[in-house]
């Protein structure tokens, strides 16, 4: 190797410990407006990993807080396209406190796990005020395309299986169920407008699908719009109140019209 080529990598290398120090020092003496609030408790960590820095990730959460944060700071580098290792770094921030850093983070590994459970994670994170996970949908006849999209989302793969409901509905335009699913498929924390425009209409299209009036609850309930939920899943049980989907919803309407528990003080409390 030569001496100028020597040169180059070392300084390199310098500008990358500085960068990382940078950060680093950061975290460590961050003085902005409002300090960190950190999340009781220790970060949850997924089961289940299957990046290469597995170990090191467990390692660094085991520590809790201790170095957590650093250790995890430095494998998101040495890992820029793993999202898991993102992932993981972004939850780690979140729950140090470090809101605007956690969600830079989480958005990068919500990109990089696109169509795997990571995505749905994150998603999950980045929008607290919204049910966690995506609205699952269960077809309720022994669809192949539908079936085959239902299983694919409960692994985590929403494009794909928005991919096969879209088909669905393309190939059964007057099936109420794969209109649905389509809908379903166009679930999008970020937006849910589209979501709700397309299922909006089939209640004119199929008044008596029961499907229909069931994932309109569902959404309503993804996005914490109590009444509107109950009144749709109310026109649902109207619709057959002993099928499936009618016990399902009169199960909500139940739940959802259940007083909220109050301590001994008569202070409402929040269920988990």
């Amino acid at each position: 190797m030569t001496s100028k080529k020597s040169v180059l990598i070392a300084a390199v290398l310098l500008a990358v410990a500085a960068a990382a120090g940078v950060v680093l020092i950061t975290l460590a003496t961050r003085q902005t407006p409002t300090q960190p609030e950190p999340i009781a408790g220790k970060p949850p960590i997924p089961t289940r990993l299957v990046t290469p820095a597995a170990a090191q990730i467990r390692a660094a959460y085991k520590t809790w807080p201790k170095g957590t944060l650093e250790k995890m700071l430095l494998l998101s580098r040495q890992y820029q396209g793993d999202p898991e290792v993102q992932f993981t770094f972004g939850v780690a921030l979140l729950w140090g406190g470090y809101g605007n850093e956690a969600g830079a983070t989480l958005e990068r590994a919500k990109k990089l796990g696109r169509d795997t459970q990571i995505e749905v994670n994150a998603d999950s994170l980045l929008h607290p005020n919204y049910f966690p996970g995506d609205p699952p949908f269960r077809p309720a006849t022994a669809d192949k395309l539908l079936t085959q999209g239902a299983l694919l989302q409960a692994q985590g793969k929403r494009h794909s299986a928005a991919a096969i409901w879209s088909k669905a509905a393309a190939a059964e335009p007057t099936n109420p169920d794969a209109q649905v699913a389509a809908a379903i498929g166009l679930w999008d924390k970020d937006n849910i407008t589209p979501a709700f425009s397309h299922l909006g209409p089939l209640t004119k299209k199929f008044p008596q699908s029961q499907a229909v009036r069931f994932y309109i609850g569902l959404l309503l309930v993804w996005t914490g719009q109590r009444d509107p939920a109950i009144a749709q899943f109310k026109k649902a049980v109207a619709l057959g109140p002993k099928t499936d989907l009618g016990t399902q919803s009169q199960a909500f309407v139940t739940k959802l019209s259940a007083p909220a528990p109050t301590t001994q003080a008569g202070t409402t409390t929040t269920g988990s």
